[in-house]
């Protein structure tokens, strides 16, 4: 920013009272009354008026400070002096009084410039040191993820050998506490691969391997991973399935969507409650006209719902509507983040309807395929 006026600049006249006004004053002066005005500044530059010095002269001063001279000739030279004097002297006493205000507020201006520069300055450290530490916990996760699943793999293995008898026989108890070991083992080797998945979204890392699949088919063999779950609790699944279902996608990265929006249904319905799971032909996005541009896969379940304001964030990374010590339902709030992440990385969309007490309704679509695509075998 330029420097402007400040408070201790001297008061030039010439400055404060423009040529053209200094002109219209001698002459409404020479015209009111017989004589000859002359108005110089302290220089002795002629301001306004004749050029010839006037007989009669005196200075002209503003709080205690000399800003020129006023010379006048003629029968009423002194009574137009003091005529000028006073009427110059009310032009330069509010024209300094605005050249005041205008330098305060220009050096406040300045002031408050400095300390937003200085602000902006400390932002801006901020943010860089915000998106190293973001980088370093990305690094840290995907780092983490990989340590971890090493040697869990080892002991799902090593479990596996003796729940076969590898290592000798085994009793049923034995095979009971191996199955379970197994089944944790399992849990959390999802769970380090969801954290493994969230730090590649992070870093942008995300790939698809696409190959032609029937969605129908995908969700079916889902299903039948969770019906000895759902059945425990007395949940019925019921599945149906209409229309072309074909659609391009990577089937790992499906399977994962399909899972989590059956582990959500599952868990949040009550025993003895419904889940339905519907697989057809739709639009690609609500609001869009009926014309089926995408494969839609519903999943509805008669649990507690969702409230208004956990909806905008239940697709957020880590993020449960029951966050409390005594929850009751298990879970890291990552199957949603992942399960949007893939449904979006397809050209799809995911919402969802819901209502506290009414049970949620999770749709997923995926463009309908419209290139050949190579055909993956069916896992």
């Amino acid at each position: 920013m330029s420097r402007g006026r400040t408070l201790d600049d001297p008061i030039e006249l010439a400055r404060l009272v423009p040529p053209g006004e200094l002109g219209e004053l001698v002459a409404s002066i020479e015209r009111a009354l017989d004589c000859r005005i002359t108005i110089r500044d302290q220089a002795g530059v002629v301001l306004a008026g004749a050029a010839e010095a006037g007989a009669t002269e005196r200075p002209f001063d503003h709080e205690g400070e000399r800003l020129g001279a006023i010379a006048a000739s003629g029968p009423q030279a002194a009574a137009g002096i003091a005529l000028a004097i006073d009427m110059l002297g009310l032009l330069v006493h509010h024209a300094h009084a605005r050249e005041l205000a205008a330098a305060t507020h220009e050096e406040a201006m300045q002031v408050t410039f400095g300390e937003l520069t200085e602000h902006n300055q400390r932002l801006t450290r901020a943010v860089s040191r915000l998106e190293e530490l973001d980088r370093l916990k990305s690094n840290f996760l995907a780092t983490m993820s990989h340590e971890l699943r090493t040697p869990l793999t080892s002991v799902i293995g090593y479990a596996e050998m003796m729940a076969e008898g590898l290592a000798g026989p085994v009793s049923g108890e034995q095979k009971d506490y191996l199955t379970t070991i197994l089944g944790k083992a399992d849990q959390l080797l999802g769970l380090i691969t969801s954290v493994l998945d969230v730090s590649s979204l992070e870093t942008g890392q995300l790939a698809l391997e696409r190959s032609q699949l029937s969605l129908a088919e995908v969700v079916a063999s889902e299903v039948a991973i969770f019906q000895p779950q759902a059945g425990r609790r007395g949940i019925a699944i019921q599945l149906s399935s209409q229309g072309d279902t074909v659609v391009v996608g990577d089937r790992r990265k499906i399977r994962q969507i399909v899972s989590s929006l059956l582990s959500n249904a599952v868990k949040f319905t009550p025993d003895r409650g419904k889940v339905g799971v519907e697989v057809r032909p739709g639009p690609l996005a609500p609001g869009d006209d009926d014309t089926p541009s995408a494969v839609q896969l519903v999943v509805r379940d008669s649990g507690i719902g969702i409230s208004r304001e956990a909806v905008a964030k239940i697709f957020e990374p880590f993020y449960q509507a029951d966050s409390s010590s005594t929850r009751a339902f298990g879970g890291t709030g990552l199957g949603l983040t992942l399960a949007k992440a893939y449904v979006e990385a397809h050209g799809g969309r995911i919402w969802v309807d819901t209502a506290p007490g009414a049970g949620s309704t999770f749709v997923a679509t995926f463009p309908i395929a419209r290139e050949p695509a190579r055909e993956e075998p069916r896992a």
